[in-house]
């Protein structure tokens, strides 16, 4: 599957969801799998190939137990096992993880537009589309939300990475094309927007913005007696909710790691207001990592990786405004 949560074949999707559907069925008794495929949107999908194949392969990951009698579909029973349950509660976790559901939503975009060459006003599509086309529209096998295409349009709208048309109240445009800085993402960056806007800023050397008196913009620092007032978005709260953040996610992906509190609060300890403690963050990080690839599932790690390295980026960021 592709570690991103989006952009999982429809197949790979289906395997998720029916390994979800079979978990609050938990018993000692195998159920019948005939009733999740006949409820299938894609009822092409509903035949004794593809469901033997689901269950052939969620059995080689030992998720599932199952038994065929002679006949079709009909006559498929399945009991889940204990790995089937943890899985669906890494999957709910990582769900739960807003700040990594916004970006997912924000990159499956701008991938799904250049996958269908929309990169003029000529060429625009209706965001809607997107939540039916699966690759794109689902993350970690459940639909993203018209609230997260919307919070996804604006973002990217005001980093000029797309454009289009606004209607009604929606924050972002709900007819949209890519801009060429949006192909550029698309093309150069694998379509992760957050390290392409890093690079960009990196190239153009353009400094943070500072208010001056009635004056507010992108200043370079100029000599070592220059004194200016400088207006940023990071902070050490937010820094520390980023941590608690973190620490959470390792409590639902890997629920036997008996350190977390005492790792969370030295963490915690070290993004202080005054000074950030960039070598016990990094440890921190480190330590989840470890933890999280031992005790959960490998298609979540590169989730938690993410958050982390959002944290440590924030860090820097922070340490550098100090």
């Amino acid at each position: 599957m592709n570690e991103r949560g989006w952009g999982w074949t429809p197949s790979e999707i289906r395997q998720i969801q029916l390994v979800e559907w079979l978990v609050p069925q938990w018993s000692e008794q195998y159920v019948p799998v005939k009733p999740f495929y006949d409820a299938l949107a894609d009822q092409g999908a509903n035949t004794s190939p593809v469901a033997y194949a689901d269950l052939k392969l969620l059995e080689e990951r030992s998720l599932i137990d199952w038994a065929a009698g002679i006949g079709g579909i009909e006559v498929i029973d399945v009991m889940p096992k204990a790995e089937a349950r943890g899985l669906a509660e890494q999957l709910h976790a990582a769900r739960a993880n807003k700040r990594l559901r916004k970006a997912a939503c924000r990159d499956a975009m701008v991938d799904w537009l250049h996958s269908h060459d929309a990169t003029s006003d000529a060429d625009m599509l209706n965001r809607e589309t997107m939540l039916a086309d699966q690759p794109w529209g689902m993350w970690f096998a459940e639909p993203f939300s018209d609230d997260d295409l919307d919070a996804a349009s604006a973002w990217l709208d005001r980093q000029g990475l797309v454009k289009g048309i606004m209607t009604g109240e929606d924050q972002g445009p709900i007819h949209l094309y890519l801009t060429d800085a949006g192909v550029r993402c698309a093309e150069d960056y694998d379509s992760d927007a957050d390290r392409y806007l890093e690079a960009r800023a990196a190239r153009t050397g353009t400094g943070p913005t500072f208010n001056i008196g009635s004056n507010s913009g992108p200043f370079q620092v100029a000599g070592d007696h220059a004194h200016q007032v400088q207006n940023i978005g990071v902070s050490a709260e937010h820094l520390r909710e980023l941590i608690t953040s973190v620490a959470d996610l390792v409590r639902h992906v890997a629920p036997g790691a008996s350190e977390i509190d005492a790792e969370q609060q030295t963490a915690l300890a070290a993004a202080g207001d005054g000074a950030v403690d960039q070598s016990a963050l990094r440890r921190f990080a480190d330590w989840v990592l470890s933890v999280v690839r031992t005790g959960a599932t490998a298609a979540l790690v590169p989730a938690v990786s993410a958050a982390t390295n959002e944290m440590l980026q924030e860090a820097g960021r922070l340490t550098g405004h100090l």
